[in-house]
C-alpha cells in the first residue's frame, strides 16, 4: 500500500483534499469513487515526507475533539458520523480538512489510528497508539477520554508555567533595558564631567566608566548577544547531538529552576507510560514512544536504557536508576510496581503526586525569582550611584580641606 495526497471533488462540486492508502492511483480512484468523490490530481508520498496537513492544532481543539468523540461513541454513533460532526462544527479550517479525512478514510475501511498516523504534525505517536488500543480492546471512547484528560494536564501545566513567568519576565526585561540605559548613556556623561574636572577616580568608578564606554561603544553588538544566545541554543541540539544532551543536563542542575525542570520530566514519563501501559500498549512499544516524548535528552537516554532492560528480559528500573534522573521515591514506587505486575497503577500514583507538587513548585521558583530579580536591579543601581557619587565626595572633602 501506497500513501497519495489527492485533491477530489464531488457531486455538488466541494472540492476535498487528503491523504489515503492505495495499491495503485487507480484503485484511489475507484475508492473515492464509492464514496462519491471524483479523484482530480494524486501523488504518492510517504508518512515522513508528507506536507498535507503539515500545520499543528491546538491543544484545546485536540481536547474538544476528542471529548466529542467519546461522547458521541458514547451514545452509539459510528465512529465517520461522529467524526463528520465534529467537523461541522470546528471553527479551524484547516483541522476541519483534517478531520472530513480522517472520516473518508475510515469509510474507505481504513482503521481510526491508521487514519490519524497520516497526520503526525496533529496526532503524534503517543495518541495514535492509544486509539490502536483501544480499536482493538473495543474500548475507544475510554482511550478518548483518557487523551483528553492527558492533554488538559498538559496545557494545564504549560498554562501556569506562562502564567507565573510573565511577571518576572516583565521585570527582568525593565531591568535589562535600565542597566542598559545608564551603562550607554549617563554613564558616559558622568565620565566626561570627570574628565573635564580633571579627578583622580577611585577604582570602582574607574571599573564602571569603562563599562559604560564599552557599552556605548558596543551597543549593537549587546542587543543582538541575547538573539544570537537563543539562536544557538534553538539551532545546536538539532546539529550537536553532545550539545544538545550537554544543554539538557545543564537545565536539570541549574541552581534555581533544576528541581522544577526534574519534577516536570519525571511527571511527563509517568503520565505518558501510564496512561499508553493502561491502555493495553506492550511495555516495549510504550517504551519506544514515551522516548520521544519526555522533552529532555537525558531522560530520553534513560528511557532507552530502560528499554534495552526490558529487552534483556530485566526489570525497567535497572535501566532507569543508571541515570539519576528518577527521584528515589518515584523509583521505589516503580520497583514494587515492577514486583507486583501493577506498574500502571504505580505510574499513574506518581503522576498525581507531581499533578499536586509540580504547580507548588512553578509557585516557589517564580516566587523566589521575583525578589532576586528586584534584589540583582537594587544592587546594579546602588553600584553604580555609588561609582558616580564617590569622586563627588572625594572632590567635596578636598574643598573643605
Amino acid at each position: 500500500m501506497v500513501d497519495f495526497v489527492y485533491s477530489a471533488v464531488d457531486k455538488k462540486g466541494h472540492s476535498m483534499d487528503g491523504i489515503m492508502s492505495a495499491e495503485s492511483e487507480l484503485e484511489l480512484d475507484h475508492r473515492l469513487q464509492e464514496l462519491g468523490y471524483w479523484l482530480i490530481d494524486a501523488s504518492k508520498t510517504s508518512r515522513q515526507k508528507n506536507t498535507f496537513g503539515n500545520k499543528g492544532v491546538s491543544r484545546k481543539e485536540l481536547v474538544d475533539f476528542f471529548n466529542g468523540l467519546n461522547s458521541m461513541l458514547s451514545a452509539g454513533i459510528s465512529i465517520s458520523e461522529s467524526i463528520s460532526a465534529i467537523a461541522e462544527e470546528t471553527e479551524v479550517r484547516h483541522f476541519s480538512v483534517i478531520l472530513r479525512d480522517l472520516k473518508l478514510n475510515v469509510e474507505a475501511g481504513n482503521t481510526l489510528d491508521d487514519a490519524m498516523g497520516k497526520h503526525p504534525k496533529v496526532f503524534n505517536n503517543q495518541i495514535v497508539n492509544l486509539i490502536k488500543a483501544g480499536e482493538y480492546s473495543g474500548n475507544l471512547g475510554q482511550s478518548c477520554e483518557d487523551i483528553s484528560e492527558h492533554l488538559e494536564w498538559l496545557d494545564g501545566i504549560m498554562s501556569d508555567i506562562k502564567q507565573a513567568s510573565i511577571y518576572p519576565i516583565l521585570i527582568f526585561s525593565a531591568v535589562m533595558g535600565l542597566v542598559f540605559l545608564m551603562f550607554t548613556f549617563v554613564v558616559p556623561r558622568f565620565s566626561k564631567i570627570f574628565d573635564s574636572m580633571n579627578l583622580e577616580l577611585p577604582p570602582l568608578t574607574q571599573a564602571v566608566v569603562s563599562i559604560g564606554e564599552f557599552t556605548s561603544s558596543n551597543w549593537y553588538l549587546l542587543l543582538t548577544a541575547p538573539i544570537a544566545i537563543i539562536v544557538i541554543l534553538k539551532i545546536g541540539p538539532k546539529y550537536s547531538a553532545a550539545f544538545g544532551y550537554a544543554l539538557d543536563k545543564l537545565k536539570l542542575n541549574l541552581p534555581v529552576f533544576g528541581k522544577l525542570n526534574r519534577m516536570i520530566v519525571q511527571s511527563t514519563f509517568c503520565h505518558n507510560l501510564a496512561l499508553l501501559l493502561k491502555a493495553g500498549v506492550p511495555i516495549l512499544q510504550a517504551l519506544s514512544i514515551c522516548k520521544g516524548l519526555v522533552g529532555n535528552r537525558v531522560m530520553e537516554r534513560a528511557v532507552l536504557d530502560a528499554e534495552l532492560a526490558v529487552t534483556d528480559g530485566q526489570k525497567m528500573t535497572n535501566g532507569l536508576r543508571a541515570h539519576n534522573v528518577i527521584s528515589s521515591i518515584v523509583m521505589r514506587m516503580m520497583v514494587v510496581g515492577e514486583e507486583t505486575g501493577r506498574l500502571d497503577q504505580s505510574l499513574e500514583y506518581a503522576s498525581i503526586r507531581f499533578d499536586k507538587e509540580v504547580p507548588r513548585q512553578i509557585k516557589r521558583v517564580f516566587g523566589v525569582l521575583e525578589p532576586m530579580i528586584m534584589l540583582v536591579l537594587i544592587s546594579i543601581v546602588g553600584l553604580i550611584g555609588g561609582a558616580v557619587f564617590l569622586p563627588m565626595f572625594s572632590m567635596m572633602s578636598g574643598l573643605s580641606n
